[in-house]
Parts: C-alpha cells; structure tokens; sequence
C-alpha cells in the first residue's frame, strides 16, 4: 500500500492503466489539478457560487468568487452554513452524471461504466472555533445529511453504514485545504477487524495509528478505496474547509451492511429512455431486499434494532502503590502513549521525557491512549487533534484543555502522581487575573 502524489501530465500519472485495481487493494492517489485538466473545475464552482446566491444573497457570492471559499465564515454566519450547503446540494446533484462520466473517462482508461452515488457530499467545515456555538442547529443538518458534512467526522470504513465495500472515494478540494482542517486516511488500519457503533463510527476504545493528511488546492483529489479507516479534522485552523466527495464503484456495489443510499448505473444514467431506471442494476440484488426487510423491523420492534457493541475495556497498564501510580518504562517505549489508569494517559516524547494527562478529548471523547504521539503533542485518535503535551492545550481556544500531573522516570518505573496537578505560568496568570477581578 503507497501513497502518490502526481500530476495527470507527469511520470507514473501518465500511465494509469489498472489504477482501480490498485485503488481497492488499498492505493491512495493525489492528483493535482485534476478538475483544471479535464476542464471540470468550473462546473462545479459556478454552480457552489449559484448557490450561495440563492441562499445567502449576491453579495456573498461576489466575496466567494473574490477571496475564495476558504474565507467563507468570514461574510457568511455560522447559522447559515446549513442553509448554504443544502443550496449548494441542489446546484450540484443534477451536473454529478455528466461530471463523473467526463471525470471517469479520463482517470481510469479501463473503465467503460460505473455506479456512482446520485448524491455527491458537500462538506463546508468551518473553524470549530466558530462552529461550536451552533453544535444543535449543526446536528440538525447532520441527521438528514449524514456525518462529516458541515462538521468532523469520526473514523470510520463506508462499508460500516450504508455504503458498499468495493468502493472508490473522490474527495475532491473546491478551496484551499490544509493540514489542520482536512480529510485523514489511516493507513496503517486499513488491514484488520475493529468494532464499531451502529452511527458507523469507530468504537471506543480501538486503537488507531497516525494517519495521513494532504495539503491541497483547489481542483486537486485525493482517490481511496471506502474501506480505508478514514475521517474528519476537527477544523482548528482559521480557513474553511469545503470539499466535494463522489462514492463510486466499477462493480455492482456490494453492501455488506444496509442498502440506504441510491446509486445510479452510469451506463443507463445519461440514457433518456432508461435513466428512469439507472438505479435498479444496483437494487437487485439480496442486500438491497434484505435492507428493506431490516430497516422495516427496526422501524415496527424498536427493540430488535442492532445495539452498539460492548466496547474494549479502557487500556490501563499502570499499578497503584504508596508512590502513586507506577508503569512498567518498557511499555512506553519513546513516540508512545499508553493509558495507565482509567483517567490518565502517559506519554514518552522522546528518550527520558514522560508526561501525563487527562486521557478523554474534550471535543467529543476520544481517548488519547489509543492515539500518538507527534513531537511534542499528544494526538486524538478520532479528529487528529494535537495536544501540547506541556500545556495540555489544543490549537482550538474554545476547548478545555487537558491537565497534567506529576509525572517521571525513576529508574525503569514511571511514576506519576495523579493528585499533583502541573500548573503553568498561563493558569498563574489567569488565577491572579480572576483573584484580581473578584476582588475589585
């Protein structure tokens, strides 16, 4: 399994013969400006700029088309946001026969038809720092739309809910995307069995490895099998993410869990006789009459419905005694971080520096034992959220920080006292500061 990043015009791009095969047996492909080379990238951002204007009004339009979409939570409020996406759905869903079929055709030269996903995925992602004011009106979005649109999604494989297992995923960026605010693919999990929740998220308490971000621009894609565990950045840079995401496969789609979403025969799609018919080659087939039975029995007897998984037990390798809670130095070996007891984790940094910290993420939960460590921060697992591991702050000022307790190395024992808080000279400053203010 590889990762490429190429140009269609240049070396290994040129030939890209078989390429789906590569895709599914787990390939990651970067190919810059490709929406520019097959003369794309204007379809879709004429119709995003429409539907800004039909949403939010002309002159937000104007400032889109002038400054960029990466700047759009500057002129457009974050209550809007729905409302802009689900314009911007209208625009672009009638255009995606006619965008894929000319995309297709010139990606993959083995590859006469398809079954694509009727509905692309429009994903604007704000600052979280903007967005966590409207955390309801934003979830509101997400139970018709699904996760991951307007908000970070956790990890997951498409085949986990709703979506077949020999898929492709087109990401592709309508605006400039950074690391910090961008898609992630795990690659190191892409082999392997994990439990996950009935929403298609990950359990708690699987462990992850680090994962791999792109920086892109506008008209470049990121092409990956649906099964590569795959997710969201929280957004805790200061430019919006928007992206546009097409599920596709060469096959007949294979649904090993439900059959929800309609996925349309390209072949009969841009056929006006049997385009009333494009979705049925997908349809029959047992999984689609198997949904249908499913959903029906959970929607009559509740309580039938599938329940989410007894999660692993939290990972908690340390041993409490008189000197606090003490962990075998050999399992932390330097770049880990282990859970040592239900509320803490510890991480080596580098050869001799330890620290411990809160190990639950106060954005949504996820447990930063099942994480790594990058330099000197301690990252999520679920949203790829570094934490400064001296400070326990995140780059999103909105959030708790973590805190940190005593913690070090005596001989080949950590030892960490978990009621010895570590205070830093920004929490002194805040105190006085507070002392002050209460007292004036």
């Amino acid at each position: 399994m590889g990762y490429h990043d190429l140009r269609f015009d240049q070396g290994e791009g040129l030939n890209r013969s078989g390429m789906q095969q590569k895709v599914l047996d787990g390939e990651v492909y970067v190919f810059r400006q490709a929406l520019q080379a097959f003369g794309l990238y204007d379809m879709w951002h004429e119709a995003t700029i429409r539907g800004i204007t039909a949403s939010v009004g002309k002159e937000a339009a104007d400032r889109a088309e002038r400054d960029g979409f990466h700047r759009i939570h500057e002129w457009v409020s974050p209550i809007d946001i729905p409302k802009v996406t689900d314009a911007v759905y209208a625009e672009i869903e009638p255009l995606t026969h006619d965008f894929l079929d000319r995309f297709m055709k010139g990606t993959f030269p083995d590859v006469e038809t398809f079954f694509y996903e009727r509905a692309p995925n429009v994903r604007f992602h704000i600052p979280y720092d903007i967005a966590r004011s409207h955390k309801d009106e934003f979830n509101k979005f997400a139970k018709t739309y699904g996760q991951g649109k307007i908000a970070a999604h956790g990890p997951h494989r498409d085949s986990w809910l709703d979506c077949p297992s020999n898929g492709m995923n087109l990401w592709f960026a309508m605006g400039r995307i950074r690391p910090g605010n961008g898609l992630t693919i795990y690659p190191d999990d892409y082999v392997g069995e994990y439990k996950f929740e009935t929403s298609g998220n990950i359990s708690d308490g699987e462990k992850l490895h680090k994962t791999w971000t792109f920086d892109l621009h506008p008209g470049d894609v990121v092409i990956f099998h649906t099964d590569h565990v795959h997710g969201s950045e929280l957004n805790r840079t200061n430019e919006t993410r928007f992206a546009i995401s097409c599920r596709l496969s060469v096959d007949r789609p294979v649904f090993p869990q439900l059959h929800h979403h309609n996925y349309v025969y390209s072949g009969w799609s841009g056929s006006g006789a049997l385009n009333p018919l494009a979705e049925w080659p997908a349809k029959l087939q047992s999984s689609y009459v198997t949904s249908l039975a499913l959903r029906a029995r959970n929607k009559l007897i509740p309580s039938m419905a599938p329940e989410n998984p007894e999660p692993n037990p939290a990972e908690a390798i340390g041993t409490k005694t008189d000197r606090g809670i003490e962990v075998p130095l050999s399992e932390v070996p330097p770049g880990t971080v282990r859970g040592a007891s239900a509320a803490l984790c510890v991480a080596h940094l580098s050869e001799g520096n330890v620290v411990a910290l809160t190990r639950r993420c106060p954005h949504a939960g996820g447990d930063l034992a099942n994480g790594w460590v990058d330099g000197d921060t301690v990252v999520c697992p679920w949203h790829n959220l570094p934490f400064k591991a001296k400070t326990g702050k995140s780059a999103c000022e909105t959030l708790p920080k973590l805190k940190r307790v005593a913690c070090h190395i005596d001989g080949d024992t950590i030892i960490i006292d978990p009621k010895s808080e570590i205070k830093t000279n920004e929490d002194s400053e805040i105190e006085q500061f507070t002392e002050a203010a209460a007292t004036s």
